[in-house]
């Protein structure tokens, strides 16, 4: 997964970060539970599979965004799509959305990006099959040795496949009939990126449920 500016806002059912929202059912906008305000836009994602559903993912600036039912986040499916209780909303199309930083730490600029998926070239592929060996072996107790030669993944944002955990033995409390959908590094959004988003220095995982109508979202770090 790869993502690049775009010049005009993107207006369509197609993959995205930042902007506002392409509804494919009413409009919802979640609340923080802990302090009520409007969670921000992070992007929309196509649901594998046939058909025109659409996966919108919102996080809120409170703690507790790591959380799968924390009430600091939202993996919203449309549609025909089910709102999970621990979340309450707005029935409002637009609101804060992906940013980076400005011209200080504080200061926010609005970006919407385009998210293209692109093969990993060999060598990534070569370290991200090695990675999952370790993801295994640490699920089972047993012990990693430390490779000196194995190059760094320098991006764990793909759709599909099996997720890749920071903490491989700590995995969340999810059921077996959920399903693994995209991971999504975080940023600082200064220097060279492209926005900011605050997963610990980490990544955010998103799921779905069998019937594809519900998803769950948290995120993992070092």
């Amino acid at each position: 997964m790869s993502w690049r500016p775009s010049s005009a806002p993107i207006d369509g059912p197609i993959a995205k970060l930042g902007g506002q929202p392409f509804w494919s059912g009413e409009p919802f906008w979640p609340v923080s539970r802990g302090s009520g305000e409007l969670m921000t836009f992070i992007g929309q994602f196509p649901l594998p599979g046939p058909g025109a559903g659409m996966a919108y993912l919102f996080v809120s600036d409170e703690d507790g965004t790591f959380e799968l039912e924390g009430g600091e986040n939202l993996l919203l499916v449309q549609p025909d799509g089910r709102v999970p209780s621990f979340v309450h909303g707005e029935t409002r199309p637009t609101g804060p959305a992906l940013w980076r930083r400005g011209t200080d730490w504080f200061a926010r600029e609005p970006v919407e990006l385009y998210l293209d998926l692109n093969a990993p070239d060999r060598t990534a592929a070569a370290v991200f099959e090695r990675l999952l060996v370790d993801r295994d072996a640490a699920l089972k107790g047993m012990v990693i040795e430390e490779e000196d030669d194995l190059p760094d993944l320098d991006c764990r944002s793909y759709v599909g496949g099996e997720p890749l955990f920071w903490q491989p033995w700590t995995p969340p409390e999810i059921g077996d009939s959920w399903r693994f959908f995209f991971q999504l590094d975080g940023a600082e959004g200064v220097g060279d990126d492209a926005f900011a988003l605050n997963f610990g220095g980490g990544t955010g995982y998103a799921f779905l449920s069998e019937d594809q109508r519900e998803g769950r979202f948290f995120w993992d770090c070092v």
